[in-house]
């Protein structure tokens, strides 16, 4: 299952070095926050986290059994 993820805001906070990159994964209410460089390597992190913890699997999982539901 392919998680498509979308980019909420980027902020800056002095004296901390990067920006600060907050995704949304599209039709939740997960949020995650990155410190990156730029948008692509804020990307591949998101994309790591989200593969680290098998969001995938667990969001598949939960989308059949509301399937069922209705």
């Amino acid at each position: 299952m392919k998680i498509d993820v979308e980019l909420v805001e980027v902020y800056r906070y002095e004296g901390i070095p990067g920006t600060r990159f907050r995704f949304r994964v599209k039709g939740t209410k997960i949020y995650f926050n990155v410190t990156a460089n730029d948008l692509e390597e804020a990307t591949k992190k998101v994309e790591q986290m989200i593969k680290n913890l098998e969001l995938d699997k667990y969001l598949e999982k939960m989308m059949k059994n509301a399937n069922k539901e209705n």
